[in-house]
């Protein structure tokens, strides 16, 4: 057999990938991502605020990777529907989830029936964005400011009520652990949602309730409730005078804010996991999605894997000692 004798345009030819049939087809095929259409999970209902990030999210990814990312809505068990079924796809990148902080941080404290460990069972590919909380009272409550509320409720241990959006979600337990910093005793009322409970917060049935700020938006103007305090990090821009936890001595609630997350299945290529993230942060740089997000009450972040990753960390093992000490527990 005669051997080959290279020349000098076939070595630059092959170093290129032309000629020879082409020198690594494989290799090209390998790194193409997607080939095919990927699915974007949601656990929450269409027209929620997970779900229009999501919906932004999916077409930043398409318009700037020209595949199709399709949102499909798996609702049920507080999004942990959505998780399972992410963290139990094939490693390949083409089933994501986007997330919000009780999935992740929170559910895995609180529910037992949760079948994954989505700390360990996801790959976390970047931060959305974070918002903070509005703690707020019904008027009819004797309090101007959160100094006199404390002061009010110390007096009437068990005398009030608070309403959240669900027993073992994050608003439940960032409102224990409010009270158990201010040293408070109010009672939970546990609702399915927080379309359920606005009517008896609206009507003093309940006095106290977290929400974020676009979802009393409205009632605050309309002096139908009273903000007391932001939970989170930040005071908001509308509330200008209603103080950060921090600024009155509770700085352990500034992790308590409203972020939502990308993530993927666990043992997905390192590849596919930095063309997500990248495309994904830079999509969230971009005027029309920080517009968007600001509007919706969302500061933008996009961060590395790695610190969306130890952020989930540090927060797990918060919101745990929160849940354990306040025996917090989804019957």
């Amino acid at each position: 057999m005669n051997e080959r004798k290279w020349s000098r345009r076939d070595v630059l030819l092959a170093g290129t990938g032309l000629g020879m049939g082409m020198a690594f087809p494989s290799m090209a095929r390998a790194q193409a991502y997607p080939t095919k259409p990927v699915k974007v999970e949601v656990g929450f209902s269409p027209g929620g605020l997970t779900d229009v990030l999501a919906r932004m999210v999916a077409q930043g990814l398409s318009d700037k990777l020209g595949g199709q990312f399709v949102v499909e809505n798996k609702t049920g068990n507080a999004g942990n529907i959505a998780t399972t079924f992410v963290a139990k796809a094939a490693p390949d990148g083409y089933t994501l989830l986007v997330s919000s902080v009780g999935q992740i941080a929170v559910s895995p404290h609180t529910d037992p029936s949760m079948q994954v460990d989505p700390v360990k069972e996801l790959a976390h590919i970047t931060m959305i964005g974070e918002g903070d909380f509005v703690l707020a009272i019904n008027p009819e409550v004797p309090a101007k400011d959160i100094r006199e509320f404390i002061a009010l409720v110390k007096k009437n241990p068990g005398k009030y009520f608070y309403g959240d959006s669900g027993a073992g979600g994050n608003l439940h337990l960032y409102t224990e652990y409010f009270l158990m910093q201010a040293g408070l005793d109010v009672q939970p009322v546990h609702y399915r949602g927080g379309t359920a409970l606005m009517p008896d917060f609206l009507s003093n049935r309940v006095q106290m309730s977290l929400n974020s700020y676009p979802v009393t938006e409205a009632h605050i103007k309309a002096g139908k409730l009273r903000p007391l305090l932001v939970i989170g990090k930040q005071r908001e821009p509308q509330l200008p005078n209603v103080p950060t936890a921090s600024e009155i001595g509770m700085s352990e609630l500034a992790v308590c804010t409203n972020w939502f997350g990308v993530h993927t299945t666990k043992g997905t290529p390192e590849p596919i996991i930095k063309t997500l993230n990248e495309t994904i942060v830079a999509f969230l740089r971009t005027d029309a999605a920080r517009e968007k997000l600001i509007a919706s009450g969302i500061r933008p972040v996009g961060d590395t894997p790695q610190a969306f990753g130890a952020r989930i960390a540090a927060d797990y093992q918060t919101f745990g000692a929160v849940a354990r000490k306040a025996k917090i527990k989804i019957e």
